[in-house]
């Protein structure tokens, strides 16, 4: 079509397209037909008592979540670097602490693990166990700065489509993007838990107290709320800045007031 009109790179038009439009029958058989639909649908009587006139969407709500859930999942699902970094960043992978001078300290999701190997029940042990605690809950910024640059480009979408034709609500588009991180933070913490809880030498410590389906089950859902508390945290402190890098820094200061003041 570009070619044909001209406009494409090399191409020339000799004929006058908008002029051929304007006297062909085409032309005319269009505006005959705006003609009658102006004519007979202003006719037609309006009624002012169906309810589903006032609403702002077209569709309901939940018709709205399922349908933007269904498609930020497929969002997911078709953009593999993002998911791969994930579990890199869970599993093997480095996560970086931000000071002020923008200097990372490393540390290995597994190098934790098989750092504190099997730790010993005495005091230097649970000081080291502790310490292997601390060391994985440091993934908090990278995580965040995971979820932020993926949230900006669909918030970017959202409002310059989305949001101005109505087509749903910034509940719904707030709502997808929180849950379609749960179940992906599931497996994260699956991996984290098999990679860190039994080399460290947790479990060591509950067959010694009887309790190892107890201590074990209770340390994973430890390990899949803080994962979860990470991307609810992550999507209050984007939902209200323009930029990733600048929500970033913001929740890097947020995060390192919950260690100075133990949550």
């Amino acid at each position: 079509m570009l070619e044909v009109i001209g406009a494409a790179p090399g191409s020339e038009s000799t004929q006058d397209w908008p002029t051929i439009w304007n006297n062909s029958e085409e032309h005319k058989a269009v505006k005959a037909e705006l003609a009658r639909m102006k004519e007979t649908l202003s006719k037609l009587p309006v009624s002012n008592h169906d309810p589903d006139s006032l609403l702002p969407f077209a569709a309901p709500f939940g018709t709205q979540l399922r349908i933007v859930l269904t498609r930020v999942f497929e969002t997911y699902w078709r953009t593999p670097s993002y998911l791969y970094s994930k579990v890199a960043l869970c599993l093997f992978s480095v996560s970086q602490h931000h000071e002020l001078r923008n200097v990372s300290n490393s540390r290995q999701a597994m190098f934790i693990g098989f750092s504190f190997w099997k730790t010993a029940n005495s005091l230097q042990g649970l000081q080291n166990q502790l310490f292997a605690v601390f060391m994985l809950l440091t993934i908090f910024s990278n995580f965040c700065q995971q979820i932020m640059p993926h949230f900006v480009s669909q918030r970017a979408l959202y409002e310059a489509r989305e949001q101005p034709s109505n087509t749903y609500s910034w509940k719904v588009f707030i709502m997808s993007n929180i849950i379609v991180e749960i179940p992906w933070n599931t497996l994260m913490a699956l991996l984290i838990f098999v990679g860190w809880y039994y080399p460290i030498g947790l479990r060591q410590n509950a067959v010694e107290a009887d309790q190892v389906a107890e201590r074990g089950a209770l340390m994973f859902l430890f390990i899949l709320t803080f994962l979860i508390f990470s991307g609810t945290f992550t999507n209050m402190v984007i939902a209200g800045v323009e930029t990733a890098e600048t929500a970033g820094n913001l929740a890097n200061l947020m995060f390192s007031l919950t260690l100075i003041f133990c949550g």
